[in-house]
C-alpha cells in the first residue's frame, strides 16, 4: 500500500495552504487593479477640478480686469485680461483631452464659445472707449476753444468796426449759449441723461438763431457758425460713442460674463459629481476586495492550524525523541540502540543517522586520544626547537662577538712579524704574511656581517623625524664609489616618523651593493624613488648594472650567499640583512632584473611604526630559517 512520507505530508499541506493564500493574491490583485483603475479615474476628475477650479479663478479674475479697466481705462487691465482670455482657451482645450465625458466637453464647448463672444464684446468695449476718449477729450474741447477764440475775435471786430449795442449783445448771448452748450454734454458725459443731450442741442440751435438773429454780416458770422455746426456733429458722435460703450459694457459685457459664470458653475458641479461617483465606486470595491480576502485569510488560518495540528501528531513526539538521542550523542556517549530505527519515513532515516552518528563517536574518541598523545609529542618537539634557536641566537652573537679579539691579535701579529723581520724575510714568506692579514681582514669582516645580523631586532631605539633625502645624502657619502657612479634621487622624498638606524643600514646596504657590482664605471647610474601605498612607503632603489637571473632572486637574500662577478669584494650577508630588518618591521622586499637589463630593489616601511618590540620567537625564527639555509 502507498504511503506519503513526512516530506510528501508536509508538501500537500503546504500546497493546499499555499493555493488558498495564491487564491487570496488573486483576489487582492484584481482587486487591486479594480481599486488602481478607480484611483486613476479618481486621479484624472481631481486633475479636472483642479483645472476647474482654475478656470473658475481665471474667470473671476478675468471679470475684475475688464471691470477694473472699465472703470480706470488703464492698457495694463487690457493687456491682463486679453492674456487671460488665452489662457482660458488654452485651458479648456488641454481639459478637453484629458476626459471622455461628453457632458463637460458640452459645458467646455459652451465656455468657450461664451469667452469667445466675451472676447469679441470686450475688444469693441476697448474700441469704443478708444473713439469716446478721442472724442470726449481731445476733439470737443479742440474745437470748443477753436470756437470761443472765433467769438472773440468776432467780438473784437464789433469793437473796431463801430457796431451797434444790439449785435454786440446777441453776440454775448450766443456765446452764452454756446457756453451752456458744453457743460450740458460734460454733464452727460459725466452722467449720461437723454434731458441733457436734448438741452445741449437746444443751446446749440439758440447759439445760431442768435448769430443769425444780429445785425452782423452773414460774411463774418459764416465760419463761426460752420464751427458749431461741426461741433454739433462731434458732440452728437461722441453722445452716440457713449451709448455705445454703455451698453456693450452693461449689456452685452455683463451678459456674457454671466453665461460664463453660469457654465463655469455648471462644470464645477459636473466635476464634483463625478468625483463622488467614482469615490462611491472606489469605496464599494475596496469593501468587496477586503471582504474576500479577510474569507480566504480566515480559511487559510483555519486549514493552518488543522495542517499543523496533523503534522505535529506525526513528527513531533519522533522528533523530540531523537533531538534527545542526539543530545546524547553530543555529550559524546555511544548509544545501543536509538529509537525509530524500525520506520521507514525520513524520521527512520535520522535514526539510522544518529545510529551511524553513535559509531561514529566510538571511533573519534579514539582517534582524539591518538591525537592528544602525538600532541603532547609535538609540544615536546617544539619546546626542543625553541631551545635550539636560542642557542643558535646566542651562539652567533657570542661567535661574532668573540671571536673579533683573537682575530686582531692575529692581525697585529702579523704586523709585529713584518715590522721585525723586515727585509729578512724572503720573497714567499712575504707572500705568505700578505695573505695571511688579507684573510684575517675578509674574515673580520664576516664576522662584522654576522654581528650586525644578530644584533638585528635585539636593541629598541627611540623613534625620530627621518628626512629620507638628508639620510641619503649621509650615506652616499659614506659609501665607497671609487668609479663615480651618479647617485640621485627623487626629490620629494618623504620626512616621517621613525626608527633610523635600521632604515638607514637598509639603504646603506643597497645603495652599496648597487655601487659595488655596477660595471659601467662612470656611466654607471643609481636612482631612488618612493611611492606612499596605503600606510606604507615603498621604497626603490634601481641601478643599470649587469643585472641578476631570476633564478637567483631567493638565494641572493640568503646568508652568505654572493652572485656576480668574483673579483667583487663582499661577504654575502648584506641583502640577508636587508630582508631581515625590512621584514621586522613587518614590510617586504623584492627584486626585479634580467641579465644586463639593471636591478630593481623594491622594499616597503610603514609610514608611522608601532613601538619597536620584535618578540624573541620571530628573531629566533629568522636566525634559524638562515642558519638552516647556510649549513
Amino acid at each position: 500500500m502507498f504511503q506519503l512520507t513526512l516530506k510528501r505530508k508536509i508538501f500537500l499541506g503546504f500546497g493546499l495552504i499555499f493555493l488558498l493564500l495564491f487564491a487570496n493574491v488573486l483576489a487582492v490583485y484584481f482587486g487591486s487593479n479594480r481599486m488602481s483603475s478607480e484611483i486613476g479615474r479618481m486621479s484624472a476628475v481631481a486633475s479636472v477640478n483642479a483645472t476647474v477650479l482654475g478656470l473658475d479663478r481665471d474667470i473671476q479674475e478675468l471679470r475684475l480686469r475688464v471691470d477694473r479697466f472699465v472703470q480706470s481705462g488703464r492698457e495694463s487691465q487690457s493687456s491682463a485680461a486679453a492674456e487671460i482670455f488665452d489662457r482660458l482657451r488654452v485651458k479648456i482645450e488641454d481639459t478637453k483631452k484629458d476626459h471622455n465625458d461628453p457632458e463637460m466637453d458640452n459645458l467646455f464647448d459652451q465656455i468657450s464659445l461664451r469667452l469667445k463672444e466675451y472676447s469679441s464684446h470686450f475688444e469693441s468695449v476697448i474700441s469704443e472707449r478708444k473713439l469716446r476718449q478721442d472724442l470726449v477729450y481731445l476733439q470737443l474741447p479742440g474745437l470748443a476753444k477753436g470756437i470761443q477764440s472765433q467769438f472773440a475775435a468776432l467780438s473784437d471786430t464789433l469793437e473796431t468796426d463801430s457796431f451797434s449795442e444790439q449785435a454786440r449783445i446777441s453776440l454775448a448771448r450766443s456765446q452764452s449759449s454756446f457756453s451752456e452748450t458744453e457743460k450740458y454734454l460734460l454733464r452727460y458725459f459725466e452722467n449720461p441723461d437723454g434731458e441733457l443731450v436734448e438741452f445741449a442741442i437746444e443751446s446749440i440751435a439758440t447759439t445760431v438763431s442768435h448769430l443769425e438773429s444780429s445785425e452782423i454780416p452773414e460774411e463774418r458770422i459764416k465760419s463761426l457758425v460752420d464751427s458749431i455746426a461741426n461741433y454739433e456733429r462731434v458732440g452728437m458722435r461722441a453722445v452716440q460713442a457713449t451709448r455705445s460703450y454703455l451698453f456693450l459694457r452693461n449689456v452685452l459685457i455683463a451678459g456674457e460674463e454671466s453665461e460664463v459664470s453660469y457654465y463655469s458653475s455648471k462644470l464645477r458641479s459636473r466635476a464634483a459629481d463625478r468625483k463622488h461617483l467614482i469615490a462611491s465606486q472606489l469605496e464599494a470595491t475596496s469593501s468587496h476586495v477586503r471582504t474576500i480576502s479577510w474569507v480566504i485569510a480566515f480559511t487559510a488560518f483555519v486549514m493552518s492550524v488543522l495542517i499543523a495540528t496533523r503534522l505535529a501528531i506525526l513528527i513531533v513526539k519522533p522528533i523530540s525523541d531523537l533531538t534527545a538521542t542526539f543530545e546524547t550523542l553530543s555529550s559524546g556517549c555511544v548509544l545501543t540502540a536509538v529509537p525509530g530505527s524500525d520506520r521507514c519515513d525520513e524520521i527512520g532515516k535520522m535514526a539510522t543517522a544518529a545510529r551511524i552518528f553513535s559509531d561514529q563517536n566510538r571511533r573519534t574518541r579514539e582517534l582524539l586520544a591518538e591525537s592528544q598523545k602525538l600532541g603532547s609529542e609535538l609540544h615536546k618537539k617544539a619546546a626542543l626547537l625553541e631551545a635550539t634557536n636560542e642557542e643558535l641566537d646566542g651562539f652567533a652573537y657570542v661567535a661574532s662577538h668573540d671571536l673579533r679579539s683573537p682575530l686582531r691579535g692575529i692581525k697585529h701579529l702579523a704586523q709585529w712579524i713584518e715590522e721585525d723581520m723586515g727585509g729578512n724575510l724572503s720573497s714567499q714568506g712575504s707572500v705568505y704574511l700578505d695573505n695571511l692579514k688579507k684573510r684575517v681582514s675578509k674574515l673580520e669582516v664576516l664576522l662584522e656581517d654576522l654581528l650586525n645580523f644578530s644584533r638585528v631586532g635585539r636593541i629598541n631605539p627611540p623613534k625620530e623625524m627621518v628626512d629620507v633625502a638628508t639620510l641619503l645624502e649621509n650615506i652616499v657619502s659614506m659609501v665607497d664609489n671609487p668609479n663615480g657612479v651618479k647617485i640621485e634621487w627623487d626629490p620629494n622624498l618623504p620626512v616621517f616618523k621613525t626608527i633610523r638606524p635600521p632604515l638607514e643600514q637598509v639603504f646603506m646596504n643597497l645603495i652599496g651593493n648597487a655601487v659595488k657590482h655596477n660595471d659601467k664605471l662612470e656611466n654607471g647610474k643609481v636612482a631612488i624613488s618612493c611611492e606612499q601605498e596605503g600606510d606604507r612607503y615603498r621604497f626603490s632603489v634601481r641601478d643599470n648594472g649587469p643585472g641578476i637571473s631570476s633564478s637567483n632572486f631567493e638565494r641572493i637574500f640568503q646568508m652568505y650567499q654572493r652572485v656576480g662577478s668574483r673579483t667583487v669584494e663582499g661577504s654575502g650577508m648584506g641583502l640577508a640583512i636587508v630582508k631581515k630588518q625590512v621584514e621586522l618591521f613587518g614590510g617586504t622586499v623584492k627584486v626585479e632584473s634580467a641579465e644586463d637589463c639593471g636591478a630593481s630593489f623594491h622594499f616597503t616601511w610603514p609610514v608611522e611604526p608601532d613601538e619597536f618590540s620584535a618578540d624573541r620567537e620571530t628573531r629566533q625564527s629568522h636566525f634559524a630559517a638562515s642558519c638552516e639555509v647556510t649549513v
